[in-house]
C-alpha cells in the first residue's frame, strides 16, 4: 500500500472512532482510541512506520489511556461498599414518602432531596446515603448502620 493512503486510514479510524464515542457518550474507552489513531495517523504522515509498529502503538495508547481512565475514575467515585466516607451521608430533616421527595442536611446545608428508596419511608433524623445530584436536589438512598 502506498504510504500517502496509510495517514488517512488511521485518520479515518480516528474520526470513526470519535464519532462512535460522541453518539454513546457512557461508554468512555474509545476516546484515547481515537487520540491514538490520531497520533499514529500524524507519526506516519512524517515518519515512514513499519505496519507492527503502527498497530503497536495504536494498542499502547488505546489500551494504557484507558486502564489510566478507569483507575483515575475508580479514585474519584468508589463503588458502594460496606464503608461510606462522612462526605455521602447525609440526615433526614422531613419524612419522605418510598420514591418520594424531602428534605435532608448534607455538609452543614438543607438540600432538596429525592428517594431512591422504593420500599420504605424516611423518619426525621434517620442517615441516607447520597447517591449524586441533579442539579441542586440530592438523589439518597436509606441508609442502614
Amino acid at each position: 500500500m502506498s504510504s500517502f493512503w496509510v495517514p488517512l486510514i488511521w485518520l479515518l479510524i480516528a474520526g470513526s472512532l470519535l464519532l462512535v464515542e460522541l453518539a454513546l457518550p457512557t461508554f468512555d474507552g474509545l476516546m484515547f482510541a481515537a487520540l491514538g489513531g490520531l497520533l499514529v495517523s500524524l507519526l506516519t504522515a512524517v515518519l515512514p512506520l513499519p505496519y507492527w509498529l503502527q498497530i503497536a502503538l495504536f494498542l499502547l495508547i488505546s489500551v494504557s489511556g484507558t486502564a489510566w481512565l478507569y483507575r483515575w475514575s475508580k479514585r474519584r467515585s468508589p463503588s458502594i461498599g460496606l464503608r461510606r466516607d462522612s462526605e455521602d451521608i447525609a440526615e433526614v430533616l422531613e419524612p419522605m414518602e418510598a420514591g418520594g421527595e424531602g428534605r435532608v442536611r448534607w455538609h452543614g446545608q438543607s438540600w432538596a432531596a429525592n428517594s431512591l428508596t422504593l420500599d420504605r419511608s424516611m423518619n426525621v433524623g434517620d442517615r441516607v446515603l447520597v447517591m449524586g445530584r441533579d442539579g441542586t436536589r440530592l438523589q439518597v438512598l436509606h441508609w442502614m448502620d
